[in-house]
Formats: structure tokens, sequence, C-alpha cells
């Protein structure tokens, strides 16, 4: 059993991300109370305005959104399986409070009746009148506007593809890749590279054992000489959750699905509603545009890394097959370092952990 303690955060700051798996439980618990009875007490009035209906539910929103944050976030950074489990539960249990409250019928019918008063919304200045507009269309965009059978399919779609997304995160999270290479497979790491690691025995030689965690993953497919070194460690981060396949392509069968129950023609259209690009269309014809600009640029910078790599074969008597993948960080950093005196190892002097 782990013993867990909380410290407080430090005097002067706000967030505390030194919590236990029941500080965990109890905080998520409360704000799902303190916003049902927000929402409770918003739903009964008989007179609904901008200030006893908007400013309640808005406000709600944004004196939780810090614990809301903190109590989901620490699943990506505990070293303590507890907290991140806990911390996982906490995500299904608002994910899952967060679309039975945009799918409340009571509460949006006192949002709309603001954003259909007149009067009222021409008392507001700009930023008001937005903030209704948005609220009034996030229910609409969550079913309100479906009749009832419709509505419940939606939000059995929605928690399920809230379900399948915390479990690719969760799965993400909890999986990193390993391999292990002798110290002449990392030829080219910094000693601290090596500094207290992990090694292992196998048929009677040391070796190293490397993650796909950011800290490991990236320097090597930086320094690492050896290009077999870097295609493994590379394959090893890429293959790693095969399980995320299944949960992805049923999230994306979800997400069409749910995107034409509220009238879109497809998931992408939904999403960009509220950004202020609008409509793929749009999208679609920036990124050609950006892509032509920079197709140029880039073709010299393949060439440029290209004959660093073919030097590299030419000088160890071995055939040029090509450019991969798990050689771009390696000569990107070669470029960096010779054409612009740019030195990873240089600069993290000044950022010591």
């Amino acid at each position: 059993m782990t013993a867990h303690m909380s410290t407080a955060p430090a005097k002067g700051t706000v967030l505390n991300f030194n919590l236990s798996p029941a500080e965990i439980h109890r905080t998520t618990d409360r704000l799902i109370a303190e916003s049902t009875a927000v929402q409770d007490r918003v739903a009964a009035e008989s007179r609904p305005t901008f200030e006893s209906v908007i400013v309640p539910l808005a406000t709600c929103e944004n004196e939780q959104s810090a614990e809301y944050n903190v109590v989901t976030f620490v699943q990506s950074v505990s070293t303590d399986k507890e907290v991140r489990d806990a911390s996982t539960a906490a995500e299904e249990k608002l994910r899952e409070f967060e679309i039975e409250s945009q799918m409340r019928e009571d509460v949006y019918k006192v949002v709309r009746a603001v954003f259909d008063n007149a009067s009222e919304m021409d008392k507001l200045g700009a930023e008001d009148r937005r903030l209704v507009e948005k609220m009034e269309l996030g229910y609409r965009r969550n079913g309100l506007a479906l009749d009832k059978d419709k509505r419940e399919q939606l939000g059995v779609k929605q928690k399920r593809l809230s379900e399948l997304e915390v479990r690719f995160s969760r799965n993400i999270n909890e999986n990193d890749g390993a391999e292990a290479f002798t110290r002449e497979e990392l030829v080219g790491l910094p000693d601290d590279f090596f500094e207290g690691r992990q090694t292992k025995i196998e048929d009677g030689v040391e070796k190293f054992v490397v993650t796909t965690k950011y800290p490991d993953l990236v320097p090597l497919l930086k320094k690492a000489k050896n290009e077999t070194t870097r295609r493994r460690m590379l394959y090893a981060d890429e293959t790693r959750c095969p399980e995320n396949i299944a949960l992805m392509q049923e999230a994306v069968r979800l997400r069409l699905e749910i995107a034409q129950m509220l009238g879109y023609k497809t998931h992408a259209e939904f999403k960009l509603e509220l950004s202020m690009a609008k409509a793929p269309a749009t999208v679609l014809d920036f990124e050609d545009d950006l892509r032509q600009r920079l197709e140029p640029l880039a073709d010299r910078e393949l060439k440029e890394i290209e004959a660093l790599k073919r030097a590299d074969k030419e000088a160890a008597g071995e055939p040029y097959e090509g450019l991969f993948s798990w050689d771009f960080r390696y000569y990107s950093a070669m470029v960096l370092e010779r054409k612009h005196q740019i030195s990873d190892d240089e600069v993290k002097q000044y950022f010591s952990m």
C-alpha cells in the first residue's frame, strides 16, 4: 500500500499539483456538486435574465477551471501510478458530467429565453452578447435542438467517444516503449546521458535501457551516430500502444456520426464552426497556399541534409539507400551545429535540471 501525502501549494500560488488520490476524488465530487447546484438554481429562474442565468453559469465555469485542469492534468506528469489512475478516473467522471450538463433541457430553456429576449440582449455590451450567443450555440451543438430520442442517442455516442479519448490518452501515458543498447551503439550521446541510466545484461553484455519518453528519445534521435540505433528507437516509439488503433477507428466513426446527427457533413465542419476559418475549404486552401510557398525551401533543406548523409555513408564505405524518418533529427541537428553554430549541449548548460 502506497502512502500518499499532499503538500500545500507555496504561499502566493494558486495551483497545487501535489494531490493524493483521495484529494482528487473529493475535488472531483465537489466540482460536480457545486456545478449541479448552480445549474439547478439557474433552471428554476422564472424570469431569466443575463444576470440571473448567464452570469452564474459563466462564473461557475471560470472559478472551477483551475482545479478542473489540475485534477485531470496530473495523470500526465505524476510519478505515482495511483495518482495517475485517480486523475484518469476524475477526467472520465468530469467529462461524463459535462456531457450531461450540456444536454440539460431545463438549463437550455432559460439560456434560450435570454438569447431570444431582444430587449435583454439590446442592453448588453458586445462581449456579453457574444457570451450569450456562444453559450446558446454550445447547447445546440450538444443536441438540445434535437428531439428527445435523438438526444438520448447522441448522449450515448458522446459518452462513448469521451471514454475512448480518455482510454487512448491513458494508454499513451502508461505504455512507454524501451530498447537496450550497448555503449558502442550509443556513440555520439554525451556522458550525462548515461548517468543514472538503468542497465541490463543480455548474453553477458551490459546494455543501457532507453525508453520512448521524451528525455530519452529525442537526444538519441539527435545524437546517436548509429543509424540502426536511431531506426530501432523510432520504430519502438511509433509502434507502441497497438491497442489504440481500434480505439482510434471507433472514435473516427463516432465523430462522423455525431457531426451528422447535428446537421454537419463532417467532423471537420462541426469543429471548424467555432474557429476563425469556419469551413474545411478555408483550411485546405490555406494549407495548399502554404505548401506551395514552403516546398522550395523544404527541397533546399532536404538536399542539404541528404548531402550530409551521403558524405557519412561514403566515409564509412557503405551504400547510400535514402533519407529516412529516423535521420531527420540527427542531420538537422548537424546542420544547426555546422552552419549556425547552435549546439544543444552548449544551450542546456543554462537550463540545468
